[in-house]
């Protein structure tokens, strides 16, 4: 591979690909919370930007979501190679622990979120059902804040030393 590209660019490639995979779910799991959060009414002529959002329905995220944080979340232990030896260093040698503690935490929750991932999508499966109607709202938000978590503290671990540092 170091014949056609270098290290760097791999790697700047890589956490390019990285981002647009975690934009594209932060997009998904973010509307899916708004139209579980925001029910479309009966009559759909509510108004503004919210109102054309809602009318979407939850349960066509929930494929997209599972289909996205995977090869996200295994794009992102790929791309924790590189953070474990370059980033995390230099982070606790100059004192920046509550980056590298918010970093951990960010571990964590999208592991957690891995692992609900099969009953996310079992639950989703029959989102007519009212009897899960909770459950789903539950792990939908949980997802959501994960996500968001990650998304944000990501580019903070990132600004630390930036792409090609």
């Amino acid at each position: 591979m170091g014949d056609i590209v270098s290290v760097e660019t791999f790697w700047k490639i890589f956490l390019f690909a990285h981002f647009l995979l975690g934009v594209g779910l932060l997009a998904a799991v973010t509307l899916q919370s708004i139209a579980v959060l925001l029910p479309a009414p009966q009559a759909a002529t509510a108004g503004g930007v919210l109102g054309h959002l809602r009318p979407v329905p939850a349960a066509s995220f929930a494929t997209l979501i599972v289909l996205l944080y995977v090869p996200n979340f295994l794009l992102g232990a790929f791309v924790y190679i590189k953070y474990r030896t370059y980033v995390r260093i230099p982070m606790e040698q100059l004192s920046y622990l509550w980056t590298v503690g918010g970093f951990e935490f960010k571990e964590h929750i999208i592991s957690m979120g891995l692992a609900l991932l099969p009953a996310y999508w079992y639950f989703w499966q029959q989102p007519q059902s009212g009897q899960h109607a909770r459950v789903r709202v539950a792990l939908t938000l949980f997802l959501a804040v994960a996500v968001w978590y990650a998304f944000i503290s990501g580019h903070v671990a990132n600004d630390f030393r930036g792409v090609g540092s």
